[in-house]
Order: C-alpha cells, then structure tokens, then sequence
C-alpha cells in the first residue's frame, strides 16, 4: 500500500523554520530538510515491492557564548519535538568545550540563489510509469538473452531544502533526481559472468532504459573467461568505475578537514601539477548533465569552481565553519553538521570532468595491450594522503590487443593511486555520464579515460 506522503513546505514561510528560531537563546541556523522517494527494485529478472521512503526533519546548530557549539536534529515537527530539539542543542552548547574562531552566520545579503527546475510528480503515476519502463527493459534483455537474469533499481524523489539563521538568511531550494542501474547476468557460464550499466539525471524522463538495458547487454562475455596474470597495465577505465575513485578523492581529499587533519593530499600538494595536464576538472553544483542543487546546508548560493586547473590542484572545499578557522572562504560546500555528514565535513559532491576529445570506442582502439575495466566494487583506501586504493573489477573486464576487446578476463584487484591514474591519463572521452548514489549524495559527471601503468596487485578466479 502507498503510504500518505508528506505536503512539502512550498515556500520558507510555511517551514517551522521560524518557530525554531524564535526560541533558541544564543546563535544559531537551522536546516529543514524535506524527500520523498521511490525504490523500484529487479531481482531475479522480476519487479518486486516498491519502497516509498519520506524524511520530515530539522537539523539545528547552537553556538552560545560565541564558543560554545551544539547540534540536534529531530523529526518530531511538533510544537512539542521543536522545544524539546532546542532544549537538546542549547544543553549540548553549555556541555561543549569552548572552540576559538567560530563564525557568524552570514545575513541574507549577496547573490541570490539559482532558480532551478524541479522535475516532481505524484507518486502513485511514478510507480506505475516507471514500473512500465523497467519492465520494459527486461523484456528487451529477454528477447535477446532469454536465459540471462537482471537485476537493477531505480530510484527518484525530490529533496527540498530549508536554511534559516538569527543573523536574517533564509533561502531555500526544491530540486529532483533520478538515478538507475541494470545488472545483467549470465549464471550458465563457468564462472557466472555479468554486465553493468548506469545513469543519473534530474529529469526522470531522460533516463534512457533501451540504452542502459543494451549497455548493461553489451557487457555481459560471450566467450570464455580467461585468467590474467597481476602485473601493469594500460587500462580504459569505464565512466562507473572513474565515479567511483572520483567519490573516493571528494570524500577524503578535497575537503578542508581532510586537509586541516593531515590526511589530504591537498596539506602539501595545493598548486602542483598532481594529474594530466589534459585534465580540468571542477565542483560544478550546477552542472547540467549532473543532480543540480542551488543552495548548500548553510544556505549559501553554489557556484562552479577548478579542482584540477589543466592539471594543477587548487584549494579545498569550505563551509562557514572550516572557512573561518582557516582565514579563507566558504566554497558553498557545506553539510548537516550532524552524523554522519560530520565525518567529512564540506566536501565536493559534484565534481565534474571537463569533456575529452575521444569518440565512442577510441579509447579501446588506441590502447595496445591492456585492460578495459566497466567499474570497480569496494573500494577502500590503502593509504589516504598519497590516494592509494585497493578495489575490484566487475561486471565486465576485458583483455584489449591491438585496439580491439579480445576475450573477457577473470576479475583483477587493483592497487594504485587515485592521483597517479590520473596523472598518467593519456586520452579521456567526450561523452559524460552522471554517475549517482541512490539518495544523490554525490553526483559526478565522469568521462571513460584511458591512462597508462595501472597495477593490479591479485587476480581471481572468476
């Protein structure tokens, strides 16, 4: 059964924003953070129960004395819940250890927000609508691979966000996401193989699922698996697997506190030329092809900025926070300061590449010897200031030779360095895929890239 979904504050007014705000005692901003999302999931080549998910919440952040912070969130929304959520954060400020250099919370002067589309629709037409097209891409698989099994999700929801302070700002945003995947995979091949394929976009209706049911087809081996030796490789990495150590990077390497901990690459490499020359790349909240969001939690406008300019590393991400304890600028980065936001503190959710000159297939056709890698599956950090990470290949890894797919190979673990695949990157391609999470927490726009030197430390068996 469809659950009621929640009536989205359409306007800063109608938030408890307001009511939050006129019973704190010291300084303080509040975030009001509305979603309501479909899950449309694909097991065993059938659709199965929708999950329809809604979030009602307030974060809200409590500085007293000008030293003393708290924070508490709550989704009690009652006259009740918000007395006691203000309770909650004055207490934890009066408990806190004093902390020097906390900011002001910025008024409501400046660039006003970007005014963005939001693609929203009633949730009962979603399921059904979209229930259609996933069907519809798994009678395609079927009719061509009638034996094969596919998996997949498909999420979408709408997030609107509410920013109030007691220095006077109040801004809000409403934006949509959409993000989709397909597994397909062939359980009679020994051993099991499998194709992948995904996209993200804020227009729903720009999900392409003839596309993405071929894409994830056209990955699946039709010949035997052959093992590959460990060793050094030139490998064309597909858009999944860059999103993946491009997260990787954002998450751990290009935020302040990352930087200020000493744990970022950033600390000493800031103005060097860490990656290709080739490559530019940047924050860009606002970036067409990607999940766009005009506002971050702090309320402060979004805007494009270099990450890697033709190259050379340029500053961490900010908020107001990390940006007054650095004697620098908020980068429109900011989090919910609450858990588990907190861990990264601002971080670049948007990174996106500027676009290569390969074509379709250039990337495969100018590589020699090596690997074509669809994407990579848990990926952890080996050493994060020097950006090495350990992952697996999956869902279609390929031995290339003289410029054409050969064979498919057993899965490979690489060992390498984030930065160094970069930095050994020869050839990237023009076409730009958003590759979301399912809550659209990051959303990068990514190419396919072909870099050179690639080390894969183990290989498997399947």
């Amino acid at each position: 059964m469809t659950p009621a979904p929640i009536a989205p504050a359409r306007s800063i007014e109608a938030s408890p924003i307001e009511r939050v705000l006129e019973l704190v005692t010291g300084k303080a901003d509040v975030r009001h953070v509305q979603e309501r999302w479909l899950t449309l999931r694909v097991a065993n080549s059938s659709l199965y129960q929708p999950i329809h998910e809604v979030r009602d919440a307030l974060s809200l952040r409590v500085v007293l004395e000008g030293t003393r912070m708290g924070v508490a969130t709550t989704s009690d929304l009652s006259p009740e819940g918000i007395r006691t959520l203000v309770s909650h954060a004055e207490s934890f400020a009066r408990n806190s250890p004093k902390t020097v250099g906390l900011p002001e919370f910025p008024s409501d002067s400046g660039p006003a927000p970007v005014d963005l589309p939001c693609f929203e629709r009633k949730s009962a037409s979603i399921e059904e609508a979209k229930s259609q097209d996933l069907s519809r891409a798994i009678d395609r698989i079927a009719g061509q691979r009638p034996k094969h099994r596919v998996a997949g999700v498909y999420n979408e929801g709408v997030i609107a966000l509410f920013v109030g302070n007691t220095s006077g700002l109040r801004r809000s945003s409403r934006r949509s996401a959409a993000q989709a995947s397909l597994l397909v995979e062939d359980l009679s091949s020994d051993p099991p193989v499998s194709g992948w394929a995904e996209g993200a976009s804020a227009d729903p209706d720009r999900i392409q699922w003839d596309s993405l049911a071929q894409q994830a087809l056209d990955r699946v081996p039709s010949s035997q698996v052959r093992s590959l030796d460990p060793g050094t490789y030139d490998v064309v990495f597909g858009a999944p697997a860059i999103a993946e150590l491009t997260n990787m990077l954002s998450g751990w390497g290009l935020g302040s506190m990352s930087v200020e901990e000493g744990s970022s690459f950033l600390r000493t490499g800031q103005g060097q030329e860490l990656v290709s020359p080739e490559l530019t790349i940047v924050d860009d909240p606002l970036h067409p092809l990607g999940l766009p969001e005009s506002i971050d939690y702090d309320g402060t406008p979004t805007r494009s900025r270099a990450v890697f300019d033709r190259g050379v590393a340029q500053g961490p991400a900010h908020d107001i926070f990390s940006a007054a304890r650095t004697g620098s600028h908020t980068t429109a980065n900011g989090l919910p300061p609450e858990a588990p936001y907190g861990q990264y503190g601002p971080i670049p959710r948007h990174v996106a590449f500027a676009a290569g000159s390969a074509g379709p297939g250039e990337l495969v056709r100018e590589m020699r010897r090596g690997v074509l890698v669809t994407r990579l599956h848990y990926v952890r950090f080996v050493h994060r200031q020097r950006t090495i990470v350990t992952g697996m290949t999956r869902d279609g890894t390929y031995w290339v030779e003289n410029g054409m797919i050969q064979y498919p190979v057993a899965n490979l673990r690489m060992t390498e360095s984030i930065l160094g695949i970069l930095r050994r990157t020869e050839l990237t391609g023009r076409e730009l895929l958003c590759c979301a999470d399912e809550r659209a927490f990051f959303a990068p726009v990514v190419p396919e890239i072909l870099s050179r030197s690639v080390a894969f430390s183990s290989a498997t068996l399947f």
